[in-house]
């Protein structure tokens, strides 16, 4: 069976060519298609579409997307999401807030959601932040930059994105130890700075379609107990409440949690936009009270007790 493997993001693949030059050279044999990065819908990228074009003895999909099923090509789900297995150690004294600051973006890849939730913290909460976005404006990076995607989800972001655009890189410390591969580095001085902030803004690599696949963004904030507020795909924190994580419900709206996109960005910034007018006292009260959830997603990826196994939502 021959392989090959396809360069994606949510909405776009970056082989394309030579994808379907594979997909012509192998009509009529048996084919595997590996999906790089991990856990893209497949039904959104397009791929399903494409493949009904052609003929094939069989078809393997190899993914790490648990949610990810088709009645015609066969899924190979790879196993349990790989960022769950290392066990960090934390210095206690960073499991604190001393209230420097309120949110923290930690961002590389320039994403429509990245781009536009950085960029509203930049022009209105800049001193209430701690912002690290790794993205630079070299001609050969300019096309990662989702201006266009950005405009589908508020026209009104442009503006804002342009004057954060022009800023980029913004660094907290070298980028050099926070890569695709490597993940996130927690002897990184990035990691010190979790002390100043209450929540962790994260925009997540798999945004769109039938996909749920958290990767080190959303365990950073649980490993250094702090909240998150998180930019992904629809359902996300009803995933990973089946999963036996906790979120916060109970302190805050999370129902963005039931859509992805536009929907999904415009009651996240209504939220940061909330959450920024509260006081410090309010929200030291806030963060104390949230303590046991803290704890308990803590806890969880310690022991690794957390379930392993999800269902669909419907």
């Amino acid at each position: 069976m021959t392989t090959f493997t396809i360069g994606c993001t949510s909405d776009k693949i970056w082989n394309y060519d030579e994808l379907l030059n594979f997909l012509i050279a192998n009509q009529h044999n048996s084919i595997e298609l590996n999906i790089e990065p991990e856990a893209i819908c497949l039904e959104n990228l397009g791929i399903y579409k494409l493949l009904d074009k052609f003929s094939f003895a069989q078809v393997n999909i190899t993914t790490w997307n648990p949610l990810e099923k088709h009645s015609k090509y066969s899924i190979l789900y790879k196993g349990n999401n790989f960022w769950f297995k290392k066990i960090e150690k934390i210095n206690p004294l960073l499991h604190t807030w001393n209230q420097t600051k309120l949110f923290y973006c930690l961002f590389g890849r320039p994403t429509a959601s990245r781009i536009g939730l950085a960029s509203h913290l930049y022009n209105n909460y800049k001193s209430q932040s701690h912002l690290h976005f790794s993205s630079t404006t070299h001609e050969d990076e300019l096309i990662q930059i989702e201006l266009d995607k950005l405009l589908t989800y508020d026209i009104n972001s442009i503006k804002s994105a342009g004057t954060l655009i022009k800023q980029l890189p913004l660094l907290l410390s070298s980028p050099k130890n926070y890569t695709k591969y490597d993940g996130y580095v927690y002897a990184d001085p990035l990691t010190n700075l979790y002390q100043d902030i209450l929540i962790d803004i994260v925009a997540e690599s798999h945004v769109a379609g039938n996909t749920f696949f958290p990767t080190e963004k959303t365990i950073r904030p649980m490993l250094l107990k702090k909240p998150f507020i998180i930019f992904g795909s629809r359902d996300y924190l009803d995933y990973l409440h089946q999963m036996g994580f906790k979120t916060f419900c109970n302190f805050w709206s999370e129902d963005y949690d039931g859509y992805e996109g536009r929907e999904r960005y415009i009651r996240i910034l209504a939220l940061i936009d909330e959450l920024a007018k509260k006081s410090k006292k309010d929200l030291q009260e806030l963060y104390q009270t949230m303590q046991p959830i803290l704890d308990h997603n803590y806890n969880l990826l310690q022991t690794q007790s957390y379930n392993k196994t999800i269902t669909k939502i419907i």
